[in-house]
C-alpha cells in the first residue's frame, strides 16, 4: 500500500508506527464504509492479536533448529527435519 504525504504526516504527528499500519493491512479485516475501506484496531482486537502472536512466538521457539529442504525452483518442500 502506498502511504500518502498526508497520511505520513498524520502518522508522525500521532506517533503511529508504520509497522502497525503494515500489520493491520495484512492481518486485520477491513470493512467498506463511506466509499473507502476501514480497518479498526480496537483494544479487544489488539489483545486477541497479542495472544495469537505470543502463542506463535512460543511455537517458533519450540521449533528452533528445524531445517526445511526446498527444491531448486523454490516451489516444492521436499522434507523437514530437526538437527
Amino acid at each position: 500500500m502506498k502511504i500518502t504525504k498526508h497520511a505520513n504526516l498524520r502518522m508522525r504527528q500521532r506517533g503511529i508506527n508504520p509497522g502497525i499500519v503494515d500489520y493491520a493491512e495484512y492481518f486485520l479485516p477491513s470493512a467498506y464504509e463511506n466509499q473507502s475501506n476501514k480497518i479498526l484496531l480496537s483494544k479487544k482486537t489488539a489483545r486477541e492479536e497479542v495472544r495469537k502472536i505470543r502463542k506463535f512466538a512460543d511455537l517458533l521457539e519450540k521449533h528452533a533448529g528445524t531445517e526445511l529442504l526446498i527444491d531448486p525452483s523454490g516451489s516444492d518442500l521436499i522434507t523437514v527435519y530437526r538437527r
